[in-house]
Order: C-alpha cells, then structure tokens, then sequence
C-alpha cells in the first residue's frame, strides 16, 4: 500500500524539507512510497511535525518556496495525506502517538 497524495506539490513539498533537514530516512520513505514497520511509522510522523515548525520558521524569516501557496497551505495536505496512509497501513497508533506529542 503506497501513500497517495492528492496533489504532486505535496512530494515535492516533503522532498524539500526532508533535504533540508538531512533526513535520509525519509527521503527513502518518500522515495519507495511506504513505510515498512511501526519505527518508520513514527519516524514519518515525526518528520511531519519537524517539516512543520521547520517551514514555520522559513516564513517567519521570509524565506521564498517555489510553492505560491506557502508551506501551511501543503503541510495541511500532507498531514491528511499521511494521516490517511497511516491509518490505511495500520499504523494509526503512531500517527496519534506522535501528533499527541505536539500539543
């Protein structure tokens, strides 16, 4: 079962804070479209909440992304992409674990 995303911007989106970020192991889950195990689970839902306060950051620095409609704009497609994925995979438990970290 692979994530599916509603708008190619959204990969792109993920793509670029994975890099920003240094996180190789997302980019392989990004690239391969699937997370393999409940570590992974986690560890996409992590980088969500990172990529977030990340691109949070970059627009309170006044920081241009390539996407005109700004990084809340896509961070909130990707939350219902990979929420959804989640779920659908079996792995809501993490996605609610981490997102409840947040608060």
């Amino acid at each position: 079962m692979s994530i599916i995303y509603r708008f190619p911007e959204e990969i792109e989106f993920a793509k670029h804070y994975a890099e920003k970020l240094n996180d190789e192991l997302t980019l392989s889950i990004l690239n391969a479209g699937e997370v393999k195990n409940s570590a992974e689970a986690r560890h996409l839902s992590m980088f969500f909440w990172h990529m977030v306060d990340r691109s949070i950051e970059d627009r309170n620095n006044k920081v241009l992304l390539p996407w005109p409609e700004g990084g809340e704009f896509w961070s909130e497609k990707l939350m219902y992409s990979f929420s959804g994925y989640l779920e659908r995979a079996g792995f809501e438990d993490e996605w609610e674990e981490i997102s409840d970290m947040q608060d």
